[in-house]
């Protein structure tokens, strides 16, 4: 089978790579001579990356890229709107990737300076492509990769509709030591609260960024800014009024090599092909610049539609399956774009908490599952309660098994008001706290140092419980791994987590936005964790851990303190007598790819094996470079060791 591919961007050469990977005959055909400046750099996630590291041992070049690691949106008064750590997303230049690509190549699959005209068609299928320059070029299949623009999306369905130019961008790289600057790694964004007007940089490398101005097209007023000099004094009259780092940028430019994009997108359609022509990339959809989608969406298509080739043998079963794999994700790509244009030109009838982040792929892993789950539980906990740490082990394997059935709700206890007054047993001030962590470590064999309550006592749980509660108001799931942070920040740690800069760091590590976080903690947290108290005052609840199962609004069954895992199973059997235990694959690599971290009882009881077996276990994963560990004195706490 001869694939012919009609344009030699991203999405082509990536697709004719993959396919001369898997020996298929391959020619990409690209107008351009050289290689085209526009574009300059760009975002892109990690499932993108990954298709090009598979890449990397047969590549001639390296890939030149910068890793990304934070996303921050400021008001023009540099008051932060958004702060949230990103996961695998890299910037760099187009040029860069291309050469990468070109490297990848043979000398007889890319063909250039060949501009498509038309298809030569027999029996309503394509033979042939043909060329401008009178080239043409037979095949069995063909694939349209040339751009928003796409002849050869016109030549096989009707034009699509655009929507309106509402917004503008200028684009251009400036050079901007970053070596020595602890902001040499976050995507940073300064928009107006008055009009739609932003300005966004990325760095590509530690002497350059890559810069973007988005502004509302009416701004423009007729300027056409055509010339390197018209543009620039555009652009420092739009940015007259932002901080200094902006005008220090755009000093540093040259806007020869800067241009205008006129932003647009369509609808997505109903189809990629036509019997045996099909479409990848921007000429199979399109959506808006805010989504920092279309690089990765141009990898990732040329990835599963050529991984259908291996599948079926026919060019329909593989284009349908291509079609229904990639579309739903890319017409929500299309939406948020759309969404993400009308806060953008908007901004004043949007609080803070409605800015959405501007790239896909951490948008798409925010979402909760909504998934029915028949066992309302809720848990009453605290951050510093040492008992609920003894407990973990139970809930993770509960997770595990029985996730199926149980929707475990978080509701903290407020177990330490503050130490005036605080009368709880044998615990009446900190050095009492800290001889109890200890007794309890020694007693359940789990790592807690009671040492913090010697060397920076707790005042109260509750910042840290107002913080979850802020943390629920983002994301549930991610709520729920913030917890188990800062309960390891604190009882493996020695950590005061009490404290704003311990806080925001364990919400960055778990994915939340910890500029929102501050703004909730300090308003709608403080309310919820009220409920969450007057709960607790409703259920008498007086002992921490506290499971309360529910059958509708009616309590079935306690459970509190610490039980036997047998104890839960016992209730969940009784209530749901058809539930069935979940025996997934207990892999030690798969679990620490679930849960990250994990205590030596964490792991043995997971495994449901003894300690000594879990430790041998553990050390192997460690001398082999899987795991990492940080050790205490009562203790070792295991970490997945995660690529760089």
């Amino acid at each position: 089978m001869k694939v012919v591919i009609i344009g030699g961007g991203i999405a082509g050469l990536t697709m004719g790579i993959l396919l001369r990977r898997k020996n298929y005959d391959v020619v990409i055909n690209e107008k351009a001579i050289g290689i085209e400046g526009r574009g300059h750099a760009f975002l892109m996630s990690a499932d993108g990356y990954a298709i090009l590291k598979d890449l990397f041992p047969y590549a001639k070049v390296p890939l030149i890229s910068k890793k990304v690691d934070r996303f921050s949106l400021k008001k023009i008064n540099q008051e932060e709107l958004i702060k949230v750590k990103l996961d695998g997303w890299y910037c760099m230049k187009r040029s860069s990737l291309i050469t990468f690509l070109y490297s990848l190549l043979d000398g007889n699959t890319l063909k250039k300076g060949r501009i498509f005209s038309h298809f030569i068609i027999e029996n309503e299928k394509a033979v042939a492509a043909v060329f401008e320059n009178g080239e043409v070029e037979y095949g069995d299949v063909f694939i349209g990769a040339d751009g928003s623009n796409s002849k050869v999306r016109d030549s096989i369905f009707s034009k699509v509709e655009f929507s309106n130019v509402d917004v503008k961008e200028v684009v251009g790289i400036s050079t901007r030591n970053l070596s020595d600057n602890q902001q040499a790694t976050v995507f940073q964004k300064i928009q107006s609260k008055e009009k739609g007007l932003a300005f966004g940089f990325i760095p590509v490398s530690s002497e350059e960024v890559v810069w973007f101005m988005q502004y509302d097209a009416t701004f423009s007023n007729g300027r056409d800014n055509s010339t390197p000099e018209e543009l620039s004094s555009f652009c420092k009259e739009m940015m007259k009024d932002f901080p200094n780092d902006v005008l220090e940028i755009l000093e540093s430019n040259d806007f020869s090599k800067s241009y205008v994009w006129e932003t647009r997108d369509f609808d997505i359609l109903p189809t990629f092909h036509k019997n045996n022509i099909a479409l990848i990339g921007d000429a199979a959809h399109l959506a808006l610049p805010f989504t920092s989608a279309g690089t990765t969406n141009a990898i990732l298509d040329a990835s599963a539609l050529s991984s259908l080739f291996e599948q079926f043998e026919d060019t329909e079963n593989i284009f349908k399956n291509y079609y229904n794999t990639r579309s739903p994700k890319l017409a929500s790509h299309v939406e948020q774009g759309r969404e993400l244009k009308k806060l953008f030109l908007n901004p004043k009838f949007y609080s803070e908490r409605g800015y959405l982040l501007p790239l896909v792929a951490d948008q798409d892993n925010n979402t909760e599952d909504g998934t029915f789950k028949p066992l309302k539980v809720l848990y009453f906990t605290d951050p510093v309660c040492s008992t609920c740490w003894v407990i973990q082990p139970i809930l993770r394997k509960l997770k595990l098994e029985y996730d199926d059935y149980l929707d475990i709700e978080y509701h903290m206890g407020g177990l330490l008001p503050s130490w005036i007054g605080f009368d709880k047993g044998i615990i009446k001030n900190p050095i009492d706290a800290a001889i109890h962590w200890e007794d309890v470590s020694e007693k359940y064999g789990v790592p807690l140092d009671g040492d913090i309550w010697i060397e920076d006592p707790l005042e109260s749980s509750f910042p840290p419980s107002i913080a979850f509660k802020a943390a629920q108001l983002q994301n549930n799931n991610k709520a729920i791994l913030f917890l188990r942070r800062i309960k390891e920040m604190v009882f493996l740690e020695k950590k005061n987590i009490t404290k704003w800069e311990l806080i925001e760091n364990a919400a960055l590590s778990c994915g939340l936005d910890s500029a929102i976080l501050l703004k909730d903690m300090g308003g709608r947290a403080i309310e919820l964790f009220q409920e969450d108290l007057r709960l607790s005052e409703k259920n008498k609840i007086t002992t921490f851990p506290t499971f309360l199962f529910l059958d509708g609004s009616e309590t079935k069954f306690t459970l509190n303190g610490i039980q036997p895992y047998s104890k839960f199973e016992e209730v969940i059997h009784h209530l749901i007598p058809h539930a069935k235990k979940n025996n997934g694959n207990l892999d030690a690599i798969k679990l620490f790819e679930k849960f990250n971290n994990m205590t030596t009882k964490e792991f043995a009881f997971l495994n449901e094996v003894s300690l000594e077996t879990g430790e041998l276990m553990l050390e192997k994963l460690f001398e082999n470079g899987v795991i990492e560990k940080f050790e205490n004195k009562n203790g070792i706490i295991w970490m997945h060791k995660l690529e760089d």
